[in-house]
């Protein structure tokens, strides 16, 4: 049996019958552009040191709106191979081949043909397909799909759907882009927003997690009951066939029936076959359900661990111990998911976690943090510049609101808990205080 949903079946291949003939006649009716060739004549070859993109590295986000730039290389032996530039040394050039970025030398290069830009390509094309031909107009939106020009697609299918407003592989296709361009924008904003803050470095910060190790920490924690917005490249469900090919069906028609699954189906195939070496490449668009409720209700500004635990004075401060918490931006997801790990993983010096998830009311966390007549596992007095130091309680009994809320978000954390490949290792055990054994060097969930 194929770990793929029979219900789909009929769906997928009604979506899958899009011709291509009428496009491909459009494409050899604007044989002019020369731009479509595969093999084009070496006569009408560049130097490759005429392209600008020669001098320096073309990034493909950067290209989201016009497209990659995309070229014919003639090799010393004749061969000629059509792919993206994605980068270009000064010994060898990089070159996007079906997805994957591969070196060559250039040395072995006899010259680079740069074919016109995908809008120019893309109006021509255009120009001869009836605006009521919507299945070629897909296919031509697919083509822009696959040169990265976000934005002309997502123009594209909105005239489309102009015309037939409940066509389905347009909305699906629609929706997929907008996503996409989304994430991309928010990329941009918090890349200005790191080049804008301060070069001076914090004495009392810590390293928080890459957008790359969030975005793996949002896979681990994807609840597939009710998944968040989230894209599996069509390259890694490529790549997982090609390591188990005997899981796929040999006829090619049904194996592209796997690429129009709804994209949480396709993570389930990652699951199914523990490829988490792939996991990194999905992207997920949204935070899964708990954890945003825990960056909005746990460490946020509305929560109390960065209130109460991260303070300067606390688990914030150069006073804190091997465990600190990040209490810059508490809204944001480098603070919120950071400190999430650093809880999740961390464990006091007799080896119990601070988060017991088989009886979430009797986490060390929740309980260091409650009033201390009524605590389990009371708080030691906290010393700071040699002083003691007035402690209060986050909760102050298991009866408190707060605490009732804590203990609802513990429930929806996944069990047992998932080994994150983050490399980002927390302190090593023997190097860990015990956070309920009175030392002058701790300090308190929330204090003055």
């Amino acid at each position: 049996m194929h770990p793929m949903p029979q219900s789909s079946k009929s769906s997928l291949r009604r979506r899958l019958n899009t011709p291509i003939s009428t496009l491909a006649a459009c494409l050899l009716f604007a044989g002019g552009l020369g731009a479509m060739s595969i093999q084009p004549d070496p006569a009408d070859a560049d130097p490759m040191d005429t392209h600008p993109a020669h001098d320096g590295v073309t990034s493909p986000e950067g290209a989201a709106d016009e497209g990659l730039n995309e070229c014919v290389i003639t090799l010393v032996s004749g061969r000629k191979i059509t792919g993206f530039l994605i980068e270009s040394r000064d010994e060898e050039v990089v070159i996007r081949l079906e997805g994957i970025d591969t070196t060559f030398k250039r040395s072995g290069i006899g010259s680079i043909r740069f074919l016109p830009p995908v809008a120019e390509r893309y109006l021509t094309l255009r120009e001869n397909i009836n605006d009521t031909d919507i299945e070629t107009r897909l296919t031509l939106v697919e083509w822009l799909r696959a040169r990265e020009a976000y934005q002309l697609a997502v123009e594209e299918l909105a005239s489309i759907l102009e015309v037939e407003p409940n066509n389905p592989q347009a909305r699906t296709l629609h929706n997929w882009l907008k996503a996409k361009l989304a994430m991309d924008e928010q990329k941009k904003a918090t890349k200005k927003t790191k080049a804008r803050r301060s070069p001076k470095a914090d004495p009392t910060s810590i390293p928080t997690l890459s957008d790359e190790q969030i975005n793996l920490m949002r896979v681990y924690e994807i609840d597939l009951r009710n998944p968040p917005k989230l894209v599996v490249p069509d390259n890694t469900l490529r790549e997982l066939i090609a390591r188990h090919p005997e899981e796929f069906p040999v006829d090619e028609s049904a194996r592209a029936e796997y690429f129009e699954l709804p994209e949480v189906e396709k993570l389930k195939l990652l699951f199914i076959h523990h490829a988490r070496d792939l996991y990194g490449q999905v992207r997920v668009i949204e935070d899964p359900a708990m954890l945003k409720e825990f960056t909005t209700m746990i460490n946020g500004r509305r929560g109390w661990l960065v209130n109460a635990c991260a303070s300067t004075s606390c688990h914030g401060g150069t006073e804190a111990g091997s465990f600190r918490l990040v209490r810059e931006r508490p809204n944001s997801h480098e603070s919120a998911y950071t400190n999430f790990y650093r809880i999740d993983q961390y464990r006091l010096k007799d080896g119990s976690p601070l988060i017991d998830y088989e009886s979430p009311a009797r986490s060390a966390l929740l309980q260091l943090a409650m009033h201390q007549s009524n605590s389990l596992r009371p708080h030691p007095e906290v010393i700071t510049d040699r002083r003691l130091s007035r402690w209060r309680p986050v909760f102050r009994s298991s009866r408190d609101r707060k605490f009732k809320l804590a203990l609802d978000w513990i429930s929806s954390v996944y069990a047992p808990r998932v080994q994150y490949d983050l490399g980002y290792p927390p302190p090593p055990a023997s190097a860990q205080p015990d956070l309920d054994a009175d030392q002058d060097d701790e300090t308190s969930p929330q204090s003055d």
